[in-house]
């Protein structure tokens, strides 16, 4: 009898282990808002990585995280190290593209609690006396992730805090 629960919960195992290794080899999450701004109000806002940590849902998971930045804090080059609680945990963020008033994309090395590397891009586009601001994340999950994401939600967990993060930057780039 224990034979075969212990060969149950292997097979169970190896089902969950088997299933994962199918799952998409990329995913993409993206969301938008309209913004009663320019272009060029929200563009410093996301440009200039100090002042995107004004509105960035994950720095305000951690106020006490520390925070170093590295080159300048605006444009291609610009990056910042950060390490904090559980829920930020360690990484880098770095300006890989800057097109002004129209696209930052940038490059995000997480580092704890599990390495992943992704990139994100934010895209502004003109309707009228608004601003349509993108928020698209993408990469390519390692195996690990692949498991988690199977018990997690990527697109729901990490699209409710960008979406938390588009209506921070609404209301910054707005009150200008």
């Amino acid at each position: 009898m224990v034979k075969k629960i212990i060969l149950i919960i292997l097979l169970l195992i190896a089902c969950v282990l088997g299933y994962a290794a199918i799952q998409p080899s990329e995913y993409e999450i993206e969301r938008s808002i309209r913004i009663t701004a320019s272009q060029e109000a929200i563009f410093v806002n996301v440009n200039d990585l100090k002042k995107f940590n004004e509105w960035n849902p994950w720095a305000k998971l951690d106020p006490q995280a520390k925070m170093t930045f590295d080159g300048p804090t605006g444009g291609i080059g610009a990056s910042y190290k950060w390490e904090g609680n559980i829920k930020v945990g360690a990484g880098r963020m770095s300006i890989q593209k800057s097109e002004p008033n129209n696209l930052v994309q940038m490059k995000l090395e997480m580092i704890k609690p599990f390495e992943d590397v992704s990139f994100v891009d934010f895209i502004l586009s003109p309707e009228g006396r608004e601003t349509i601001v993108t928020w698209k994340m993408k990469g390519r999950p390692n195996y690990i992730y692949k498991v988690l994401c199977l018990f997690i939600n990527r697109d729901k967990l990490v699209g409710k805090e960008i979406e938390k993060g588009l209506t921070n930057l609404k209301v910054m780039s707005e009150k200008k």
